[in-house]
C-alpha cells in the first residue's frame, strides 16, 4: 500500500546526524528518507568529536553515503558535510557546506516550517544561527535526540538553547 501526501502537507527536513558514532542513526536515517510525509531537503553529516576517530566528520560522511549506496539513492538526496568539530565559543561559528544549507532552507519563501533533525551534536545549528541571525526569525524547528556531557556538548549547545528557535 503507497501513502501519499500533497506536497504542501509534506514536512520540510533536513537530517543531520553523526551516522558512523552509534549503529541507530543509519535507521533514523533510512525512515526519514522513506517517509512519505517528509520532503527531504538534504542529509548533513556530521563529525562526533576525536575520542573514538581523529576523522569523525569523514566517517560520518562514507556512512551516509553507504547507506545512499545500499538504498540505490547516492545522487538523489542532497548530501553537505557539516562541520569538521565543535565551535570553538558561543560567537564563532564553523562555516560549512552544511550549516549553508541549513540557511538556505530556512530562508526559502516556503510557508511550511523547516524541520530541523540532529541525531547528534548541534554544532550545525549553532553555526547556521551565528552566520545568519535572519535564521532565528524564521519557521524553523530543530529537533534533537543528541545527547552527551561534558565541554564539546556545551560548546555545541549553548547558543541554540538560548535562542527563540522551538527546540523539541
Amino acid at each position: 500500500m503507497e501513502i501519499t501526501f500533497e506536497n504542501d502537507k509534506r514536512l520540510r527536513v533536513i537530517v543531520d546526524s553523526d551516522a558512523k558514532n552509534e549503529a541507530d542513526d543509519q535507521y533514523a536515517i533510512v525512515h526519514a528518507i522513506l517517509t512519505p510525509s517528509f520532503e527531504l531537503h538534504g542529509i548533513i553529516p556530521a563529525h562526533f568529536g576525536e575520542a573514538k576517530s581523529p576523522t569523525s566528520l569523514k566517517d560520518s560522511h562514507d556512512e551516509v553515503m553507504l547507506l545512499l549506496d545500499l538504498m540505490g539513492m547516492r545522487g538523489e538526496i542532497r548530501v553537505e558535510d557539516g562541520a569538521a568539530h565543535a565551535i570553538p565559543d558561543e560567537r564563532t561559528p564553523v562555516e560549512s557546506a552544511g550549516a549553508k544549507l541549513i540557511i538556505d532552507e530556512a530562508l526559502k519563501d516556503d510557508p511550511r516550517p523547516l524541520h530541523m533533525a540532529f541525531y547528534g551534536p548541534l554544532t550545525d545549528m549553532a553555526s547556521a544561527l551565528l552566520l545568519e541571525p535572519e535564521v532565528e526569525r524564521r519557521n524553523v524547528r530543530v529537533v534533537w535526540i543528541g545527547g552527551g556531557s561534558g565541554l564539546q556538548v556545551a560548546r555545541n549547545t549553548t547558543f541554540p538553547t538560548t535562542s527563540r528557535l522551538p527546540m523539541w
